[in-house]
């Protein structure tokens, strides 16, 4: 074998070796500035450097997520210190990922002996990575991990295994595998999942979280997941990724005295996700602003994870801000509480700093001549459809409110509303016909809306195109009297398309409306 080799990067950052070598030769690198450190070797390599750095518990609980939390107790339990114990996990599943290509990695805690801890991860525990602290020439301390061999962890778990005391008799059986709960209900435990890693695009930390699409969510006439999913989908992922800190926000919000309140939020859709597809939801945020940085402004990607591969979906965003509640509806910007400051700062990215291209604008697409656009004036006379809706309590949330992915869930119905009188053949046909998609959403928040308020929801048109239609929501609080408060506006852009192969991720391009269609808008506003 000669010496002509180099070593090459994939898209997705991980180096490969190439040249005259055997191709079971795999290569890791990791640097923490001046350091740099590699490893190699004919089994799956991953290494990692990581600097001690301090960090309250809370943050280390932020960035290590709660399935490693039992992990941090156990090595502080023994000794170690919090930022040694917190460096250490994370280094181990930096090297895990790297020789997986996995985001979301488990850790199960494997020997120690002295300073050097080992840790079981990859699939069914099959990667050993041993992790050990190392004072380097500037004096500082860093914690070194390195996958071992596969075959040496899969014998050594055998090994284990043989150790163990004899099973008293043989285990039931269920058709032809042991009985388990995976194997009654051929349920994928990888379906569901949260982690936290640094995002390669910034730098910073994010938190994914993985679940299945539900019958629910897939809502659209052709079965794929309807927008208003999405903004649910953000709002629950909003919640689960302060999981560390939850109880100490419900513990403020039931004063009554303080909550969170949503300023906006927006939904881009880029292609079809369908029931049991896993999706997973990225979550970063880009920066803390307003007065006494009180507004966080949260971003997701989605993603179809399907094995190893992950396929985008879309985005969503979202900005709130941390209020006291002053009187029924009524509250004011206040610096939010250490504790929760303490928890999004590590994963904030600052301003300035490499960041990820968010859109600020759905995908220029064809949609053909415009037929008709609203005039600019203050009310769009171009009413298409309205309706009342009568809230309870069964529309808010723990803070007091009404949850703000109602607003999408009233878009959809009233708009479908609208759809319905034209085109409930193409509806009763589940997208055979073609069906109005959703690729983008936003709503803008101008105050709060309480249980038991009346809220009335007008669709009009904002242009009219071949094979396509926008259109504005408004919603007001009616009140007792009859006089009305703009709660918020909206935007909302649609495209007709016709039906793909089934299962199809990708979007079908633009259709031309149905001829019927643009004549029940026509009729609309032109009042014939």
């Amino acid at each position: 074998m000669s010496n002509a080799f180099a070593i090459e990067w994939q898209e997705t950052g991980k180096p490969v070796v190439v040249g005259d070598i055997p191709p079971s030769v795999d290569v890791s690198l990791s640097h923490d500035g001046s350091k740099s450190l590699s490893s190699a070797g004919d089994w799956p390599q991953g290494c990692d450097i990581e600097p001690i750095r301090s960090r309250t518990v809370v943050q280390w609980k932020a960035l290590l997520g709660s399935a490693r939390i039992p992990l941090l107790d156990e090595l502080i339990a023994g000794g170690e210190s919090l930022d040694r114990a917190g460096t250490r996990l994370w280094a181990a599943a930096e090297a895990i990922r790297k020789a997986t290509g996995q985001m979301s990695v488990s850790l199960a805690m494997g020997a120690r002996e002295d300073d050097a801890v080992t840790f079981r991860g990859g699939a069914e525990g099959s990667l050993v990575v041993l992790t050990f602290p190392a004072l380097l020439t500037d004096n500082e301390e860093r914690i070194l991990a390195f996958v071992t061999d596969e075959a040496d962890a899969a014998e050594r778990v055998s090994d284990e295994a043989d150790a163990e005391e004899p099973a008293q008799g043989p285990a039931p059986q269920f058709d032809s595998g042991p009985l388990s709960a995976k194997s009654l209900a051929q349920f994928d435990p990888m379906a569901y999942g949260s982690d936290v890693h640094v995002v390669a695009r910034s730098g910073y930390p994010a938190v994914s979280i993985r679940f299945p699409v539900g019958f629910r969510d897939a809502c659209n006439v052709g079965g794929s997941v309807g927008f208003a999913s999405f903004a649910l989908w953000l709002g629950a992922l909003r919640e689960r990724g302060t999981g560390p800190i939850s109880k100490q926000i419900v513990e403020d919000m039931a004063t009554g005295r303080w909550g969170m309140v949503t300023n906006n939020s927006e939904v881009f859709i880029d292609a079809n996700l369908y029931t049991d597809d896993i999706v997973e939801g990225t979550i970063w945020i880009t920066e803390l602003t307003g007065p006494d940085r009180a507004t966080t402004n949260l971003h997701v990607e989605w993603c179809r994870v399907d094995g190893e591969t992950r396929t985008h979906i879309g985005w969503s965003a979202m900005q709130t801000t941390w209020v006291e509640i002053l009187s029924h509806g009524v509250v004011a910007a206040r610096p939010m509480p250490q504790y929760f400051h303490d928890f999004i700062e590590p994963m904030t990215i600052p301003t300035g700093a490499k960041s990820i291209a968010v859109p600020t604008q759905p995908k220029d697409v064809d949609r053909g001549s415009l037929i008709r656009s609203a005039p600019m004036v203050p009310r769009n006379p171009y009413l298409l459809e309205s309706e009342v809706f009568s809230t309870t309590m069964q529309d808010g949330n723990v803070v007091g409110n009404i949850y703000f992915g109602n607003y999408y869930i009233w878009q959809s119905r009233v708009r479908d509303k609208f759809l319905a009188r034209s085109q409930r053949e193409a509806m009763a046909a589940r997208g055979a016909l073609g069906e109005l998609r959703c690729v983008h959403t936003r709503v803008e928040h101008l105050r709060e809306v309480m249980p038991f308020d009346d809220v009335l929801v007008t669709m009009s048109l904002a242009a009219l195109y071949e094979r396509g239609i926008d259109l504005e929501f408004e919603y007001f609080k009616v009140n007792q009297d009859g006089s009305r408060e703009k709660l918020a506006i909206a935007r909302h852009r649609t495209v007709w398309t016709m039906p793909g192969a089934p299962g199809e991720l990708e979007i079908s391009p633009p259709s031309k409306l149905p001829q019927s269609l643009i004549d029940s808008v026509l009729e609309a506003i032109d009042g014939k």
